[in-house]
C-alpha cells in the first residue's frame, strides 16, 4: 500500500497461510504441533487446527496423519464456509433488497437464510420487521415505487432537478423512510458536483482561449488538456486543442526561420537574410515582420551592390592611370627621338653652314651641339624615370586594397568559424579562394570545414543508430512507451527518416493497444472495488482497488484505499489498545468490551497493529473471541519476518459466531516469540 501504513485485508474463514509466513520455530516438535492440531480441531477451531498441521508438516515433509488431518480440517473449513457463505449471501441480498424498499424479495432472502440458522435473531427480527412494513405500506408502495425509479433513471441521465423532484414526492409519501432521504441527498451532490465541474471546465477553456488569442499555444494546450480531465471526450475541447497543436507548430517553425534570418542581418549578410524572410512568408503568408525586414534589406542590399561597383570602379580607374602614365613614357621617348633627329639635322646644317663661317666658330658650335644634346638626355631620362615611379605607386596602391579585401574577407570568414557557423563560413572562404586564387589559409579552412561537416555527419549517424538500436531493445521486451522515447530522439538525429518514423508507428500503436488492455482491466477492478466500497464489503473492495491500482494508470484507486482506511479507523466501537504492548511468547493477553448491538456486527472488523521485535523469525499469532459463554471462534496471523510494523484488518463480521452471539472479549496468543501491539480496535464499516 501507500499510506503511512502497511495493512493486510485477511477474508475471514477462508484465510490461508503461505509457507514463507508459517515456518515452525525449532522448539516445537512434529508431536506437539499434532496435539495443538487435535485439539484445535477437537474444539472445532479448524482455523486454527489447519496452520498446525500445516507446520507439523514442515517437520514431517508428506507425513499421512497429518496430511489426513489437513484434509480433514480443510473439508470442515470449507463446509462450515460453505454453510455461511449461503447464510450471508442470504442475509446480504435481504439486506440490500431491504435498503432498496424491495422488502417482498427482502423477506424471501430472510427466510431463506433462517433454513440455515433458523434461530438466528437479527435475521428473525428482520424478517418481523419487513413483514410489518409490507403490511403498513401496502397502498403507498406503488406510487413509491414509481416515484423512486423514476428519479433513479432521472439520475442516471444526469436529469438532476427533475430526479430531486422524484426523490422529494417519494419522501412526501414515506416520511420516515431514509432511502429516499439519500437519493435527495445524492442527487443534490451530483448537481453540486457536476456544475461545479462544468464551471470549472468553462473557465479552463476560456483561460485556453485567451492563451490561444495571445498566440500561448503551450499554455493553451496545457489548459485544454487540464479541462479534457474533466471531460475527456467534448468534441470542441478535442478541436481546440489540435487546432492549437497546428498552430503551434506552424509558429515554431516560423520562429525557427526568423531567428535564423535575424542572426543572418545581425552578420550583414543581407542576400542571405532576405531569402530566410521570404521562407518566413511561405510559412505565415503577409507576416508584417517579415514583409517589413524585406523592405529595409532592399535598400541595404542595393547599397552593398553600389559598394561593390564603386570598388570595380576605383580597380578600373587605377587600371586607366597606369596605361596613360605607360602611353606617357612611350611619348617621351618618341620625344627624345624626334629631339635627336632634329638635332641631328640642326648639325647637318651647322656643317655646311661651317663650310661657309670661319674655322673659329667650329669648335664652339660643336661644344654648343654637344652640350645640346646633353640637355635633351637627362630631360627623357627623368621623364622616364618619373612615368615609372607613377606606375609602381599606383601597383603598390592596388596591392594594399586588395590584401586590405582579403583581410576582412578572412576576419569575416573567422568570426563565422569561430561561432560554429560552419556552412556560411565555408562560403565566404570560398569566396576569398576565388579572389585570391591560391589562398592556403582560406583553402586549409575549406578543408578543416568539411572534416568538421564529415565528423558531425559521422556523430548524427551513430546518435541515431544508438536511439535506433535502443528503440528496437525496447520493442523486443514490449517497453513501448521507452521505444517511443527512443524513436523520437532519432528522429531528431534524422527528421522524417522512413525506417524511424514507422517504428514510432508501431510502438505508439502496441503502447496504445497495451495501455487500452490495461484500461479494461482496470475498469474491471475499479467497477469491482466501487461495488463492494457501495455495498460496505471493504475487504473485497480493497483486493479490487490493490490489482487496479498496480496497473499504474490512476491515482483513484490508492485514494479509494486510503479512504476505506480512513472510514474504518473513523467508525470504531472500541480502542482496546493504543500504546505499545510487549506480549511474549507463549503469552495470553486479553481484551474485554461490552457487547456490540447485532445490527452492525455484518459490518465489523478488527485492526491489529504489530512490530515483530526479532525480524530474523516467522511465527503464527492466534486470535480468539468469545463471551460469558467462553470461546466462540478465532483466526490466526502471519507475522511475518520485518521488523517494520503492520496492521491487519480482518473481516471478523464475515465469521458467524461473531455475528451471532453476543462476544465481549478478545484475546491474542503469540507462539514462539514475543511480539509488540501497539493497536487493537474493534471498529465496523459504516
Amino acid at each position: 500500500m501507500h499510506k503511512k501504513f502497511i495493512f493486510t485485508i485477511l477474508f475471514g474463514a477462508s484465510l490461508v497461510l503461505s509457507a514463507n509466513f508459517v515456518q515452525a520455530q525449532e522448539a516445537e516438535t512434529y508431536e506437539s504441533l499434532m496435539k495443538k492440531g487435535n485439539d484445535k480441531y477437537a474444539a472445532k477451531d479448524y482455523i486454527s487446527a489447519k496452520t498446525y498441521y500445516e507446520m507439523a508438516l514442515k517437520q514431517k515433509a508428506n507425513d499421512p496423519t497429518a496430511k489426513q488431518k489437513l484434509s480433514e480440517t480443510v473439508k470442515k473449513i470449507q463446509e462450515d464456509g460453505a454453510r455461511q457463505e449461503i447464510f450471508y449471501a442470504h442475509l446480504d441480498t435481504g439486506d440490500q433488497f431491504y435498503s432498496q424498499q424491495r422488502y417482498e424479495e427482502a423477506l424471501s432472502e430472510y427466510e431463506l437464510a433462517l433454513k440455515v440458522f433458523p434461530e438466528d435473531k437479527y435475521v428473525t427480527a428482520q424478517a418481523e420487521a419487513v413483514r410489518a412494513i409490507l403490511k403498513e405500506r401496502q397502498d403507498k408502495q406503488d406510487a413509491f415505487d414509481l416515484a423512486m425509479s423514476q428519479g433513479e433513471t432521472l439520475l442516471e441521465e444526469e436529469n438532476f432537478d427533475a430526479a430531486i423532484m422524484q426523490f422529494e414526492t417519494a419522501i412526501e409519501i414515506f416520511p420516515t423512510d431514509k432511502l429516499p432521504k439519500e437519493k435527495l441527498a445524492e442527487a443534490k451532490q451530483k448537481k453540486q458536483l457536476y456544475t461545479e465541474k462544468m464551471t470549472r471546465f468553462d473557465k479552463l477553456m476560456e483561460e485556453a482561449n485567451q492563451q490561444g488569442l495571445r498566440k500561448n499555444y503551450d499554455a493553451a494546450i496545457a489548459k485544454i488538456d487540464e479541462a479534457l480531465t474533466l471531460f475527456p471526450n467534448d468534441l470542441n475541447a478535442n478541436t481546440k486543442r489540435n487546432e492549437y497543436q497546428a498552430a503551434k507548430s506552424t509558429t515554431d517553425r516560423y520562429n525557427g526561420i526568423i531567428a535564423e534570418a535575424d542572426r543572418l542581418y545581425e552578420a550583414k549578410a543581407y542576400r542571405e537574410a532576405k531569402a530566410q524572410y521570404q521562407s518566413a512568408l511561405a510559412v505565415v503568408s503577409g507576416d508584417a515582420y517579415a514583409t517589413d525586414m524585406i523592405s529595409r534589406l532592399d535598400p541595404l542590399i542595393a547599397q552593398q551592390d553600389a559598394e561593390e561597383a564603386a570598388r570595380l570602379a576605383a580597380e578600373a580607374e587605377a587600371a586607366r592611370l597606369a596605361a596613360e602614365a605607360e602611353a606617357a613614357r612611350i611619348a617621351a621617348e618618341e620625344e627624345a627621338a624626334r629631339l635627336a633627329a632634329e638635332a641631328e639635322a640642326a648639325r647637318l646644317a651647322a656643317e655646311a653652314e661651317a663650310a661657309r663661317i670661319a674655322a673659329e666658330e667650329e669648335a664652339a658650335r660643336i661644344a654648343a651641339e654637344q652640350e645640346a644634346a646633353r640637355l635633351a638626355a637627362e630631360k627623357a631620362a627623368r621623364i622616364a624615370a618619373e612615368e615609372e615611379a607613377a606606375r609602381q605607386a599606383a601597383l603598390a596602391a592596388a596591392e594594399a586594397e586588395r590584401q586590405a579585401t582579403i583581410k576582412t574577407m578572412m576576419d569575416e570568414a573567422d568570426a563565422m568559424f569561430n561561432q560554429q557557423e560552419y556552412a556560411t563560413a565555408k562560403v565566404k572562404y570560398q569566396e576569398i579562394v576565388a579572389f585570391d586564387e591560391g589562398n592556403a589559409v582560406a583553402s586549409a579552412k575549406i578543408k578543416e570545414i568539411d572534416g568538421i561537416f564529415a565528423q558531425m555527419a559521422a556523430e548524427l549517424q551513430q546518435h541515431f543508430a544508438n536511439a535506433m538500436n535502443a528503440g528496437n531493445q525496447a520493442m523486443n521486451a514490449e517497453k513501448f512507451a521507452e521505444a517511443i522515447t527512443h524513436y523520437q530522439s532519432a528522429l531528431v538525429y534524422k527528421p522524417e527518416d522512413p525506417t524511424a518514423t514507422a517504428q514510432l508507428a508501431a510502438a505508439e500503436k502496441a503502447e496504445n493497444d497495451r495501455i487500452a488492455v490495461l484500461r479494461t482491466q482496470y475498469n474491471a477492478f475499479i467497477k469491482e472495488g466501487d461495488a463492494n466500497f457501495k455495498s460496505n464489503t471493504f475487504d473485497k473492495a480493497i483486493e479490487a482497488y490493490t490489482k487496479a491500482e498496480e496497473l499504474g494508470l490512476e491515482t483513484y484507486p490508492t485514494e479509494m484505499i486510503a479512504r476505506i482506511g480512513e472510514i474504518i479507523e473513523q467508525n470504531k466501537l472500541y480502542e482496546l489498545n493504543s500504546e505499545p504492548t510487549l506480549l511474549g511468547a507463549g503469552q495470553a493477553k486479553r481484551f474485554e468490551f461490552n457487547k456490540i448491538d447485532i445490527a452492525v456486527r455484518r459490518s465489523n472488523y478488527v485492526i491489529i497493529k504489530v512490530r515483530n521485535p526479532h525480524p530474523e523469525k516467522t511465527f503464527p499469532m492466534i486470535v480468539s473471541f468469545g463471551g460469558t459463554g467462553g470461546k466462540n471462534g478465532g483466526f490466526v496471523l502471519p507475522i511475518a519476518a520485518v521488523e517494520e510494523e503492520k496492521t491487519f484488518i480482518f473481516r471478523i463480521g464475515s465469521l458467524y459466531k461473531w455475528f451471532s452471539e453476543d462476544n465481549t472479549w478478545i484475546e491474542l496468543i503469540s507462539e514462539n516469540n514475543e511480539v509488540e501491539i501497539s493497536k487493537v480496535e474493534v471498529s465496523r464499516s459504516n
